[in-house]
């Protein structure tokens, strides 16, 4: 199990806090106790910041939350007591202080994980685990999870997860919706100065919501001005440097109106 030098020594070389290392290292933890279990991997599809550091780029932003999507005939209350059975498993396996509590909606599931690993680091110690439960389940494949800490290496965890032109969809789809979250808008333009299929992403889009993407209305809301005023508060403390959010947003304007040009 990790200790405190060696989070301390990873904060200070990813320029983050401890409290980040901690919640990285127990995000990690949770994601292989997860993969082991049959009836979690095989049903639960990973999406979200969090699928895309896990299973994408080992180097991106720190995330917050696990988010996972199940297919509607699934039976979603099953879950909390499959997850309460691994945090058990964890702390027996773990000296770790875990405790939990949820909630349910009609078609979401959100446990909230209280956790204490280094109890020298002081801080809200809580890892939101949200289970949505969907009609349409975007494009997604079985992926290896690309884990940081050397414990959790080599042990072909896998899980299904969004393929990368699904997260784009269901990043325009946040935006969209008004979400207004900063971490949306980096996401989307750090994926779209990839070699990404648009078509994909369309199909996926009008699949999921029932109309094509609006381009004009996504330029619209990417400059909203709630963006610019949560950039800093809200992304600083996940990467080691964060980009100017002018730049980026005249940068993924840019790369919207090229990407999606001939639907303008």
């Amino acid at each position: 199990m990790i200790d405190y030098l060696q989070v301390q020594r990873l904060a200070l070389k990813n320029n983050v806090s401890p409290e980040i290392i901690e919640k990285d290292y127990f995000i990690e933890l949770a994601l292989f106790y997860f993969s082991k279990y049959s009836s979690l991997c095989e049903n639960l599809v990973f999406r979200g910041g969090t699928a895309l550091k896990k299973v994408y780029f080992p180097e991106y932003r720190f995330s917050e939350d696990l988010d996972f999507v199940i297919d509607s005939k699934k039976e979603i209350n099953a879950y909390q007591e499959i997850i309460i059975q691994i945090l058990k498993k964890i702390s027996s396996d773990y000296p770790i202080k875990i405790d939990k509590r949820s909630i349910f909606e009609r078609d979401r599931l959100q446990l909230f994980i209280i956790y204490d690993i280094i109890p020298d680091i002081r801080g809200i110690k809580e890892l939101k685990v949200d289970i949505l439960q969907d009609y349409y389940i975007p494009k997604h494949e079985r992926k290896g999870l690309l884990f940081s800490y050397p414990e959790f290496k080599n042990k072909n965890s896998i899980l299904k997860t969004y393929t990368l032109e699904s997260v784009v969809c269901d990043k325009i789809g946040r935006i969209l919706d008004v979400d207004n979250e900063p971490r949306d808008l980096y996401d989307l333009w750090y994926l779209l100065k990839l070699n990404l299929d648009i078509n994909v992403t369309r199909k996926e889009f009008k699949n999921k919501y029932g109309y094509e993407i609006i381009i004009p209305n996504l330029l619209r809301e990417i400059v909203k001005d709630d963006y610019r005023q949560n950039w800093r508060n809200r992304l600083i403390y996940q990467m080691f440097d964060l980009p100017d959010f002018d730049m980026v947003i005249k940068d993924l304007i840019k790369l919207v109106k090229e990407k999606f040009e001939e639907f303008i």
